[in-house]
């Protein structure tokens, strides 16, 4: 064949459009046909398709449309002359008839056989799954066409052009989507309520009709209009159809069974719709199914959950708890009451528990008081870590309401003292860290035991009362050696350093300290002695404690004590050691703390006993070593001892039979304690006396002196506290200089961290401070104070 150069200049053989399109028709066919295609005949088509479009045409109707712009550098041709026009419109066109065609005989077919719900649900989803499968090898077959005529017109601003892959879902949308959305959306949510109502259904239809409600939102457009076509023909449905079902749900089964039965259905459910989502809905449904779900099953019937919580609290439902929890939690808002009732029943039940620990008005055994609040906080902050999953606001409601209980209950209203509980707590730990006769805990458990004793001192509101018995306990401890273990101590002294901070247990820490100091002396005093034998040194066993002043709860002595020569020649020789270790130091001894054991042997055998005492009462007996009798003013006058003391003192050793009255002036009197003694009443020795006991110990503690020195150390608290508030108000008028009396008691309370200070005892000092001309009242502002420099 030969070319003409005029109507050929490219030298191509010119080809009948008619024949491209026949032969790419026919393996179009085999596509949708679902028809096996070779490699080799899939390249036949894309070659078809390819000649089709890169044709050059001698047909005067071409359009100018169907050529190339213009461009600087032209496209050859495979010669390197210009290349070819685009015939690219008439193909399009003719796959998009084609398409069209297809598609209706589909319809047609569901027409003809009336198909309807699961029937058509199954035939519109294989239809669906094997045109997009078509679709897409129709697309490969196309994409020269795809990459530059629909691209050239595409950038033309032509939108109504589409790559072959869409125009097949526009197609498909226009054709059987819009005409069956309503049959196809019907049988979807048929299927849906079949499932919820425990029928087993196929999920895949499900899955491929919500499939391709997704998949003809096209790729190109932003994603909420990618979603359009699922929302309008499927997702709007779906919502409405479901707040529907379990609203009917919900309201039938509630008034057929118990709430905690609904708090499990209705967690049931909630985990179904998830489940729902992950296998066939689109993730974009989620958050709003969840919203309709959490409406219709929680939100409308909260009252009735508000209202069955508190029988769930009174009967230990810990799980049904849970249950609720979880299902209230997903609302805004819906977990504040429910932080209330929580809050109100532990108040209740701590108060209860106190109450039932309370042996009379007067007395309370520490140890049941501290294991009663330990009981309910351990039960309740299992509950919120559990039930509440640690939520901040049920930890809020725990802490509060343990406050509440802990420093207000009718034990401190009993005693009409608000720091009973830190008083009480203190002694408990007395009690654990103190020898005992009975077996002491392993150092393990009692570790474990002051972790949950730290666990009630977090909630003291009052903890400089807890500051004062804990010291005056702690340095008898110490003083006696009846520590049960000095690590322990140590690690108490920790952990309230860690919660209140240096400053708060300075004075702790120091006496802890001052015990080994006083080891280490105690050592090299008995190097000296070894070293500088005495004589007539027949004490054993001698050893000191130096303490710190200031810092131990002990005031120095405001009597004189004539102390017994038995014991003068060590005191002094302890006395020199102590000034030739430390210049410029004085010793001032308390005899009140010391302690001694001495031995009385009359000469027979099995009448030796040993004695274990206070140095007071050493002194009382050793008056005896000579005679046999004294009158009670020659006692006080060799020892110097008060009167009114040394009166408790023979008494004591009269009580113990060691010590007998001759001659007494009961005034009609019954017992020993109505006794007056008078100087001139004689104190004899009980030459008789026995006991059982080789050890008996006659240095136990006067009931009146222990009562008094409770009171003493809450007085102690009052005073304390009236000077660091009046030191917080002077800190913070020499700073403000100028200050409100509502702003300055802010600041105060802002500061005072170990207890809250009452309005009144605030007023009361800032009296004081104005007599002491700290501060003065502005003239004519009476509610206004200046500092005074």
């Amino acid at each position: 064949m030969t070319y003409s150069s005029s109507s050929n200049p490219h030298g191509q053989r010119q080809r009948d459009l008619e024949t491209f399109w026949s032969d790419l028709r026919q393996g179009i066919d085999q596509v949708y046909n679902k028809e096996n295609i070779n490699k080799q005949r899939y390249m036949q088509l894309y070659s078809c398709a390819y000649d089709y479009c890169a044709n050059v045409s001698g047909d005067p109707n071409a359009k100018a449309n169907d050529l190339p712009k213009p461009t600087k550098k032209p496209m050859k041709s495979g010669n390197g002359k210009q290349g070819a026009r685009f015939i690219g419109h008439e193909l399009y066109k003719k796959i998009k008839d084609y398409l069209e065609v297809y598609l209706q005989r589909c319809r047609a077919k569901i027409v003809e056989k009336d198909l309807q719900d699961e029937v058509l649900l199954d035939f519109y989803t294989k239809q669906w799954s094997d045109f997009r499968f078509s679709s897409k090898v129709l697309n490969g077959i196309c994409q020269y066409l795809n990459r530059h005529w629909v691209k050239r017109k595409r950038e033309e601003g032509n939108k109504k052009i589409y790559e072959i892959s869409d125009l097949a879902f526009v197609q498909w949308k226009e054709h059987m989507l819009t005409p069956l959305s309503n049959q196809v959306t019907r049988a979807v949510l048929k299927l849906i309520e079949k499932e919820r109502n425990g029928e087993v259904v196929n999920t895949g239809l499900i899955k491929t009709a919500v499939e391709s409600f997704v998949q003809l939102g096209l790729k190109g457009n932003a994603p909420e209009a990618r979603l359009l076509v699922y929302s309008q023909n499927f997702e709007h449905h779906f919502l409405a159809e479901t707040t529907s079902y379990y609203t009917s749900e919900s309201q039938v089964f509630l008034q057929q069974n118990p709430v905690p039965e609904y708090l499990k259905k209705a967690q049931k459910r909630l985990k179904d719709e998830q489940e729902r989502c992950d296998k066939y809905l689109n993730e974009s449904t989620r958050s709003e199914l969840e919203k309709r779900c959490l409406q219709v099953l929680v939100e409308q019937h909260l009252e009735i959950f508000y209202s069955e919580f508190q029988n769930l609290l009174d009967n230990d439902k810990n799980e049904d708890i849970g249950r609720m929890y979880e299902l209230v939690y997903r609302l805004e808002g819906g977990l504040k009451h429910l932080k209330q009732l929580l809050e109100d029943h532990i108040l209740r039940v701590g108060l209860k528990a106190v109450q039932s620990c309370q042996e009379s008005k007067d007395s309370v055994d520490p140890k049941s008081y501290v294991q009663a609040l330990l009981d309910v906080h351990r039960k309740y902050n299992d509950l919120v870590n559990k039930s509440f999953d640690k939520n901040s606001l049920f930890v809020q409601a725990l802490d509060k309401a343990c406050t509440g209980f802990i420093n207000k209950n009718c034990v401190s209203e009993a005693a009409n003292n608000t720091g009973k509980s830190p008083e009480l707590l203190a002694k408990y730990c007395n009690l654990l860290l103190k020898k005992s006769s009975r077996i002491n805990p392993e150092e393990e458990e009692l570790e474990c035991i002051l972790n949950d004793v730290m666990v009630i001192f977090k909630y003291i509101t009052e903890k400089d009362v807890f500051q004062k018995f804990y010291r005056n306990l702690l340095a008898s401890r110490l003083v006696n050696d009846t520590s049960v273990s000095h690590d322990l101590e140590g690690s108490m002294i920790s952990k309230l350093k860690q919660e209140c901070g240096f400053e708060y247990t300075s004075k702790l820490q120091k006496m802890y300290t001052d015990t080994h100091t006083s080891k280490d002396l105690n050592d090299r005093f008995q190097e000296y002695c070894s070293a500088n034998p005495a004589p007539n040194d027949s004490l054993q066993g001698f050893s000191v404690m130096v303490l710190s002043d200031g810092s131990w709860p002990y005031s120095r002595p405001s009597s004189e004590f004539n102390i017994a020569p038995e014991l003068r020649t060590i005191h002094d020789r302890f006395s020199s050691f102590y000034d030739k270790q430390h210049s410029g130091r004085k010793l001032s001894w308390l005899y009140s703390q010391s302690k001694g054991e001495v031995e009385w042997s009359r000469g027979k055998p099995k009448t030796s006993h040993r004695f274990h005492c206070s140095t007071f009462q050493l002194s009382i007996l050793f008056q005896f070593n000579h005679r046999d009798s004294l009158t009670f003013g020659e006692l006080q006058t060799n020892t110097m001892i008060e009167k009114d003391k040394l009166d408790q003192l023979v008494k004591q050793l009269v009580t113990f039979n060691v010590l007998a009255l001759s001659k007494l002036s009961t005034n009609g009197a019954t017992g020993i304690k109505d006794i007056e003694v008078q100087l001139t009443d004689t104190v004899q020795l009980n030459l008789n006396y026995s006991n059982r006991k080789i050890r008996v110990n006659l240095a136990l503690p006067l009931k009146s002196e222990s009562k008094q020195e409770t009171e003493q150390a809450h007085q102690s608290v009052k005073d304390d506290r009236m000077l660091v508030i009046q030191a917080c108000i002077v800190r913070t008028m020499k700073s403000r200089k100028q200050l409100k009396h509502s702003l300055l008691l802010a600041e105060v309370m802002q500061q005072l961290q170990n207890f809250q200070p009452v309005f009144l005892l605030s007023r009361k000092c800032i009296g004081i401070l104005i007599e002491k001309d700290y501060i003065e009242r502005l003239d004519g502002e009476n509610d206004t104070y200046q500092y005074r420099a």
